[in-house]
């Protein structure tokens, strides 16, 4: 077991959802797992900040991740999804509101495509944003001049879905080493349970060594990509056990806080 620092740590991508609360068209009937639910975790984990990332389930409707982040705004930070044609002004509103991010997640298309990139590209750099992007990295590699194209820094979800056991001959691989060596991308170590079988060891040496400073770490908590019941600790201590140290500590508060803005 690596030697996880107790003082802070940030949760950088989980979600909460309300069963009664009717699904975006198109997404799978969501779980009931309120914050009440995920403060348990955060304390049996030792987390001190987290990141509310909105899921497809509930589209452009991010009500009840900002309700969350509004029950404690200094320890918590929301990542949105929003239409590209969002206006100024209501950006504005969401960012007084606790949004430092926006997110598409193309795994399903739903509701946001690959050719609404560049738009939302545009309006995370207005707001001085990040784009959080999920996606097969397959998906990654035909969209690489899109991305290296970005006026905002870009967050690729769950080990940028590359392959463990062969990511190094991957199509995906050049742009993203490029883009966190050039301090451009980040990669949150979340959720391994969505990729390939293989050892995500390798895959997590190679990604620190292309940029230890762009690495995140996050519970992906209610798991919703897979019905398999799911260890947190377990999968926290698997994604730092490759790194050094000083890597560990990055990965848990200096790098997401510089992200998200905890601790400013």
């Amino acid at each position: 077991m690596p030697d996880i620092p107790s003082f802070r740590a940030v949760d950088a991508h989980h979600h909460v959802y309300d069963a009664s609360i009717p699904p975006y068209p198109g997404t799978r009937p969501p779980p009931d797992a309120p914050l009440s639910a995920y403060a348990a975790l955060r304390a049996r984990l030792g987390i001190t900040h987290h990141v509310l990332v909105q899921p497809s389930t509930y589209g452009f409707d991010n009500a009840l991740h900002l309700a969350a982040h509004a029950m404690a705004p200094e320890m918590s930070r929301v990542v949105a999804v929003l239409p590209p044609d969002t206006d100024a002004a209501e950006a504005r509103r969401l960012a007084r509101a606790g949004v430092r991010g926006l997110r598409a997640n193309l795994t399903h298309h739903v509701p946001l495509a690959p050719e609404d990139i560049p738009a939302l590209g545009r309006l995370c750099a207005d707001q001085g944003w990040h784009l959080q992007v999920f996606a097969r990295a397959e998906l990654l590699a035909d969209m690489a001049s899109i991305l290296r194209a970005l006026p905002c820094p870009l967050v690729l979800d769950h080990f940028a879905m590359l392959p463990p056991d062969d990511f190094a001959t991957h199509p995906a691989w050049p742009l993203i080493s490029d883009l966190l060596g050039a301090g451009r991308a980040w990669v949150k170590l979340s959720s391994p349970y969505a990729l390939p079988p293989g050892d995500t060891a390798p895959l997590i040496r190679a990604l620190a060594e292309a940029g230890a400073g762009q690495l995140l770490w996050g519970t992906n908590w209610p798991h919703p990509n897979t019905d398999v019941p799911q260890d947190e600790a377990a999968l926290r201590n698997a994604a730092l056990a490759p790194l050094t140290p000083a890597q560990r500590a990055a990965v848990l508060w200096d790098n997401p806080a510089r992200l998200y803005g905890f601790g400013a």
